[in-house]
């Protein structure tokens, strides 16, 4: 991909590397498997921490592949113990996900409290490293970099440093015009699903997400 010229002005550059990326994380997987479940668990927050892990990454790696640093990026995409982290970060978030307490059901006999504030999630840091690690396990974010991702990056660079500013953002862009609609949606969706109902979703992520770390994990240890 990196021999791949996009004869692109920097406007229809900038534009197409938006959508790409806007339809990039429209499919489902993991991130939003994971970004939903921690909305609809009452932690804005946490979402929001644990998609800034994910961009983090996302700057870390353009910033290497416009360094020239594709062929090592190859390599260690291709290495087990990323697949490893990858599976144990997941398996970690749908165990979180079947531990989530129940939300009370309201009795209808007796007035609903006022809402209490949504609580805040146990560690920030937490969150921003499990999106880190969701990333870093999922073999095609790693695909996705080092070939469509760094045709961009390369196609950026003929517009100089300004070029790759304009690039970053725009794929940044994608990124959060997608998630920002789809966590507002997941928390304030939670009042149409009723108590029921957002444990049944939260418990059935929970099961997809550990059905995807076993996977991942096992897919890690049996090639080390």
């Amino acid at each position: 991909m990196s021999d791949l010229t996009l004869p692109l002005s920097l406007p229809a550059l900038v534009w197409a590397a938006f959508m790409v990326s806007l339809a990039t994380v429209a499919v489902p997987g993991p991130i939003t498997l994971v970004a939903s479940r921690l909305a609809l668990s009452h932690r804005l927050s946490a979402a929001a921490f644990f998609l800034l892990g994910v961009t983090l990454l996302d700057v870390a790696l353009f910033v290497a592949l416009a360094a020239g640093a594709a062929p090592v990026l190859r390599k260690v995409g291709a290495l087990p113990w990323v697949e490893l982290a990858g599976g144990v970060a997941l398996l970690w978030a749908g165990v979180a996900a079947l531990r989530e307490p129940a939300p009370p059901e309201p009795s209808p006999a007796v007035p609903a409290p006022a809402a209490a504030p949504a609580p805040e999630p146990r560690s920030a840091v937490a969150s921003l490293l499990l999106g880190v690690l969701t990333s870093l396990g999922n073999p095609h974010y790693w695909i996705w970099w080092v070939t469509a991702g760094l045709g961009f990056v390369e196609a950026a660079k003929t517009h100089g440093r300004g070029g790759l500013l304009w690039m970053l953002g725009a794929l940044v862009a994608g990124v959060v015009a997608w998630y920002v609609p789809l966590l507002w949606a997941c928390h304030h969706g939670r009042r149409l699903l009723g108590a029921r109902g957002e444990r049944i979703v939260t418990r059935v992520m929970g099961v997809v997400l550990l059905a995807l770390g076993a996977g991942l994990a096992a897919l890690g240890l049996n090639r080390l």
